[in-house]
């Protein structure tokens, strides 16, 4: 079965680009595109009650659905209206997706906010690589690989599997970024030497698996954030790797730091 790649959509425009950046992606991979509308949980509460046909939110499916068609008509695209909040659909539409892509920000939050609450607790809580698609994502043509980020001591592999699957399909070089700290008891350029090797060998067995991507690693002494924050700049697509139970259904502070300042989409990988 082909687990489909799922989208979340409202009225915004962030979410409109994110259902095409889906759609694309979909493309690539070959696979059915389902796109996720939630609408509140009693709806015949609200004013008009449920008797407006067709609802706002099915001419927003459909709207979003002819879009796509016209763009990608190699795509099946199934529309969905869910009767939850926003947040729970989208971590149970996790369980039976491949992919699940959002805006970093939807219709709700205030001017000036980076990344709403809606994306942080699904990419903290979904059970399937999660991009959050930043509002104002630069030209991707402008940019020509992807960068994954390792800890070289203890390499996060579903990560890698995915950073190295993406570079393979999409065909395109994957950087890979160790950080360490700057301070410590040999001299910056033998601390340099001695982490780049560490990197090396831990990559072995993802790039014996995968002979035909162009890997580039780089090992930096500075802050995490700051590095990855900056390695965006120039990246298709940052990738990172969330630790199995580690904050309790929540980012840590890094993760955090990269989706409030990264410039490309993020996606964020559960661990095994």
């Amino acid at each position: 079965m082909d687990l489909p790649v799922a989208v979340g959509v409202d009225t915004s425009t962030a979410s409109v680009a994110a259902a095409d950046w889906a759609a694309a992606e979909a493309a690539v991979r070959d696979r059915p595109l389902r796109v996720l509308h939630a609408l509140p949980l009693m709806p015949h509460l609200l004013p008009g009650g449920p008797g407006r046909s067709p609802s706002g939110g099915s001419r927003l499916l459909h709207e979003i659905q002819h879009i796509l068609a016209v763009r990608y008509p190699q795509v099946r695209v199934h529309g969905e209206e869910v009767h939850d909040v926003a947040t729970a659909a989208l971590v149970a539409a996790a369980e039976a997706a491949e992919l699940l892509v959002v805006a970093e920000r939807g219709d709700g939050g205030f001017p000036g906010l980076r990344v709403g609450s809606t994306a942080l607790h699904v990419a903290a809580r979904a059970s399937c690589p999660t991009v959050l698609l930043p509002t104002e994502a630069a030209d991707a043509g402008l940019r020509d690989h992807l960068v994954v980020a390792v800890d070289a001591r203890s390499p996060h592999g579903a990560a890698l599997d995915f950073a190295f699957e993406a570079a393979r399909r999409h065909g395109l070089p994957l950087r890979i970024l160790h950080v360490f700290p700057a301070a410590g008891p040999v001299g910056l350029d033998a601390g340099r030497t001695a982490e780049a090797a560490l990197l090396a060998s831990a990559l072995v067995p993802w790039q014996v698996a995968h002979p035909d991507v162009e890997v580039a690693c780089d090992a930096e002494p500075a802050g995490v954030g700051r590095v990855l924050v900056e390695a965006s700049a120039k990246a298709r697509l940052l990738i990172l790797g969330r630790r199995a139970g580690a904050t309790a259904g929540r980012l840590g502070p890094v993760a955090h730091a990269v989706l409030h300042h990264a410039a490309c989409p993020v996606v964020v990988v559960p661990g095994s």
